[in-house]
């Protein structure tokens, strides 16, 4: 994560150069300015122009996003006042999924002789702490009885 930098302010480092050395000539000055433009470039500062024009940019845009807004709720002002009885549409609903339990439950009962978690995994793609995790609550809850030592059978 990168540094926020903190804002650097030329104004003191020039007194102090000023206050440092007494009667500083013009030459001495404009060096300190360039190399204080460097420096800006360096830290990859903004110039005031190119932050002048970021800001002329937002505001645009915001102008643009206000004439939108103005746009859509004139629009939908018009529709509601131009109604017309219309059917009311039925909405469709969406069969509920089947739990990981449910699809677990589901291959078992296919295997009438019982089943591994070896084939469970095959069949529903799921990792074995999870197959294991659901075979132990679905016996908990008396959905499943243990045939043998790995071997699972659903209960009819």
């Amino acid at each position: 994560m990168k540094k926020k930098q903190k804002s650097f302010a030329f104004d003191p480092l020039i007194e102090f150069m000023l206050d440092h050395f007494k009667d500083p000539t013009k030459k001495e000055v404009d060096k300190l300015i360039k190399k204080a433009e460097q420096f800006l470039v360096v830290l990859k500062v903004p110039s005031k122009a190119s932050f002048d024009r970021l800001i002329k940019r937002i505001e645009a845009l915001e102008k643009a996003l206000e004439i939108q807004k103005r746009s859509t709720k004139v629009a939908a002002h018009a529709k509601a006042g131009n109604r017309v009885a219309t059917k009311k549409r039925r909405v469709s609903r969406a069969k509920p999924q089947m739990t990981d339990s449910e699809r677990i439950l589901r291959v078992m009962k296919k295997y009438t002789d019982g089943v591994d978690v070896a084939t469970l995994k095959k069949r529903t793609r799921f990792e074995d702490k999870k197959i294991r995790n659901i075979v132990s609550r679905l016996n908990k809850k008396g959905k499943i009885k243990r045939a043998s030592r790995g071997i699972y059978k659903a209960v009819a």
